[in-house]
């Protein structure tokens, strides 16, 4: 039996994203199919005892798996009869950047997944860019069909493409693709650029109006906007994708779990503090807006005031200059 334990959690972060890499090799045996291995972490069973689903045998005289650096587990080795084998175990700690990759993303996405699920920029973009990718992939399709090397394994390439390398794969295969299509077709080489370019802006223009077809057909209402259910199932969409992205970014399940607790508290109180942020914006718009307003009445109220006042000393000085008590009234009477 070998232990293999652990580092503590608190004093290691910087492990976050390593995986250390248990193997075990037969380094000299006549029979290297008769060697058996046991990895768990239930320090009360016995050496030897585990279950017989839990035994794996040596594939070559070599096996190997992964646990966490975090973790603290047990290696049981067994050979049957009297075998006699040296056998060979050695760790190794890897660091892997795609988990840490994989953790700002979710949280990002975590965080905006509101913001998002509202955003017209991001249905357009990634339907569009959705679309360009199927339509190369349905014409790739179709295309290694024409190959007479491509009729059997087409499927299998397709998939491949599909799932594993897609970008890499397309612009390595893609380029000659075409050109043993429109060899076939019977094209020249010399229209070979131009034929590939027009296709390629034409496929870039089917996949575009595709995703822009379609964001206007299930996304948006008759007025223009983004439908409120579309929009709570693409957020929680974005949610679960964070949240996965977020586990897989360690191989402890603990560190993983409270990653994803804490991007959810930070997320949470961004997204309080972009409320608060909003609502006094609000307020301080009312505000403003209602104080221009008094200002605005005030000012009628006192040209107003002031054009009640002269109209009063205009009217009063009319009847003071019609009034026969006055002189000059008298003369004009009298005349």
């Amino acid at each position: 039996r070998v232990r293999l334990s652990g580092v503590s959690r608190l004093k290691n972060l910087k492990k976050y994203a390593n995986t250390v890499k248990v193997k075990v090799s037969l380094v000299d045996s006549s029979r290297p199919n008769a060697v058996d291995v046991c990895f768990h972490r239930n320090i009360s069973l016995g050496v030897g005892m585990c279950n017989r689903s839990h035994w794996e045998k040596l594939v070559k005289g070599v096996w190997s798996r992964s646990m966490s650096p975090y973790d603290i587990k047990l290696l049981d080795i067994r050979m049957p009869g009297r075998s006699v084998a040296n056998v060979e175990v050695s760790v190794e700690e890897e660091f892997f950047l795609y988990r840490i990759i994989f953790l700002v993303l979710g949280l990002i996405l975590l965080t905006l997944a509101p913001i998002l699920s509202q955003s017209l920029t991001f249905y357009y973009g990634g339907a569009m860019t959705l679309g360009v990718i199927l339509v190369v992939l349905m014409v790739l399709f179709q295309g290694m069909k024409l190959l007479p090397t491509g009729r059997k394994n087409s499927f299998a390439i397709f998939v491949y493409s599909s799932l594993v390398g897609m970008g890499s794969f397309l612009l390595r295969y893609l380029p000659g693709l075409l050109k043993s299509v429109l060899v076939e077709i019977g094209v020249s080489e010399d229209m070979y650029n131009p034929l590939v370019m027009v296709l390629s802006v034409c496929l870039l223009l089917a996949g575009a109006w595709l995703g822009f077809w379609v964001v206007r057909k299930l996304v948006l209402t008759e007025e223009g906007s983004i439908d409120s259910s579309v929009a709570v199932f693409v957020a929680w969409s974005i949610r679960i994708i964070s949240a996965v992205l977020i586990i897989q970014s360690s191989m402890d399940p603990l560190l993983a779990a409270e990653a994803l607790f804490s991007g959810i508290l930070i997320s949470s109180i961004l997204r309080r503090i972009a409320t608060l942020r909003s609502l006094r914006r609000m307020f301080k718009h009312l505000f403003r807006t209602a104080k221009s307003n008094h200002k605005r009445s005030q000012s009628q109220d006192y040209s107003l005031s002031e054009d009640s006042h002269d109209d009063y000393l205009h009217r009063r000085r009319t009847s003071l200059n019609l009034s026969p008590s006055s002189p000059a009234a008298g003369l004009h009477i009298f005349g």
